[in-house]
């Protein structure tokens, strides 16, 4: 994390610290920078919040993603960059063959797992924020973020993906939510084409019926099929999904 306070010699100390080499994502209120740093020259991906955060509220807004992971203090006028491990690229963007899509839902269950046992929730996660490096697929993007006692605010992520309690603003079941939305992930993966945004499908979808998918194993599509239940309760926990024996032989491996 890395507050653009400006020195006395009237430069930030993000540009102190880094060199921008090309703009790599943006958003309506962030943009992201591929950048080298310059005290031991590796690579960084840098979230540059566009906001001016003059006001309490925005500066609540803007942390969000960083409060949910721990506490910050900031100055007045602050605006926020986050450091983050520059990654090589995104899940969407690619084909993946059967293997790597269950090796891609055991690292993010994984995920789920460390952040859930420390009372973090996502909230939006979806094929565009989960990243690879290296062979290793990464859970990003905690701008939706929050803990799971309510004491932050509560921000819905990508519709496509979120379950029907959250469109009901029942927040009970806040863990179950990134379940579900994984298990639409790898639905819409598994099946090479996006989840619909609306309609009769979308509701279809959020009732737990789910069409087969063609050349999946049945155990596979049965643990993506309770992942998306559409009572919360039901739907496995982190750990659940992780131990489920269809991942065995991939753990193994690791």
């Amino acid at each position: 994390f890395h507050p653009a306070g400006i020195g006395g010699d009237g430069l930030s100390h993000y540009h102190t610290d880094f060199h921008e080499i090309e703009k790599i994502g943006y958003g309506n209120f962030n943009q992201v920078f591929k950048v080298s740093k310059r005290i031991d020259g590796c690579m960084y991906a840098v979230k540059h919040s566009m906001r001016q955060l003059h006001q309490d509220a925005g500066r609540c807004k803007a942390l969000m993603e960083v409060q949910a992971l721990a506490a910050l203090g900031y100055h007045e006028n602050i605006q926020l960059y986050i450091q983050l491990e520059l990654c090589e690229h995104i899940l969407s963007l690619d084909r993946l063959p059967k293997v790597f899509t269950k090796r891609e839902a055991l690292e993010i269950a994984k995920a789920f797992q460390f952040i859930h046992g420390r009372g973090v929730v996502h909230l939006d996660v979806k094929p565009e924020n989960i990243y690879a490096k290296n062979g290793v697929y990464k859970l990003g993007d905690f701008s939706c973020a929050t803990v799971v006692d309510k004491s932050l605010p509560i921000e819905e992520g990508d519709a496509q993906y979120i379950p029907q309690e959250i469109l009901n603003e029942n927040y009970e079941n806040l863990d179950k939510v990134d379940i579900f939305s994984l298990g639409a992930s790898i639905y819409g993966l598994a099946r090479g084409s996006p989840l619909p945004e609306s309609g009769s499908h979308f509701l279809t979808l959020r009732e737990g019926k789910l069409p087969l998918l063609p050349g999946r194993s049945i155990p596979f599509q049965n643990l993506i099929k309770v992942m998306m239940d559409a009572d919360p309760v039901r739907r496995p926990t982190a750990k659940e999904v992780v131990e489920n024996p269809i991942f065995y032989r991939i753990g193994k491996n690791k």
